[in-house]
């Protein structure tokens, strides 16, 4: 049984798509009551799309939690990791103070980074498309064919292109 604190729709300890999706909820509990079955059925149109969408988001949500916490150890792991070498003097530990290791330990930051904004813009991106089914003016027909557009631009993959323009533009 859901608690009455996970129902709430303003409630800041969500993602936003969790609030979108918990709105759209209550707007098709509110039509259920009303005989207008036409505008029932499209809501119900625009839910399905925005719960697809939801679970996107949903698993973004997670994966950028999961690379966000490990690019903070890995950060403090690389600000740390020259101490190291002054710490452990001992010879058993010889290899920590390897610059290939050094590298290592920086890429893996790097990377953890990287996967970490890449989760995060497609989140955000996936919750702006959320935003647009739940207060688009268009028929659902119309919004589910931009919505499929624009899935499949995010489902793409990964991609370096969003971190190199930001460099060219500095």
């Amino acid at each position: 049984m859901n608690d009455a604190k996970e129902d709430e729709i303003f409630n800041p300890n969500q993602t936003s798509a969790s609030m979108l999706i918990k709105f759209a909820q209550k707007r098709v509990e509110k039509l259920n009551d009303s005989l207008d079955t036409g505008k029932l059925e499209a809501e119900e149109q625009r839910l399905i799309i925005l719960y697809d969408l939801y679970i996107k988001a949903r698993s973004y949500a997670i994966l950028n939690k999961v690379f966000f916490w490990i690019s903070i150890i890995s950060a403090i792991a690389v600000l740390l990791w020259p101490s190291l070498s002054v710490i452990l003097q001992t010879n058993n530990y010889e290899w920590l103070k390897s610059a290939v290791v050094q590298t290592t330990v920086t890429g893996i930051a790097a990377l953890a980074f990287a996967f970490y904004s890449q989760y995060k813009d497609k989140q955000t991106y996936t919750e702006n498309l959320m935003r647009f089914v739940l207060f688009s003016k268009e028929e659902a027909s119309v919004v589910s064919e931009k919505v499929i557009e624009e899935i499949a631009k995010i489902d793409k993959g990964f991609s370096f292109a969003h971190l190199i323009s930001k460099k060219d533009q500095e």
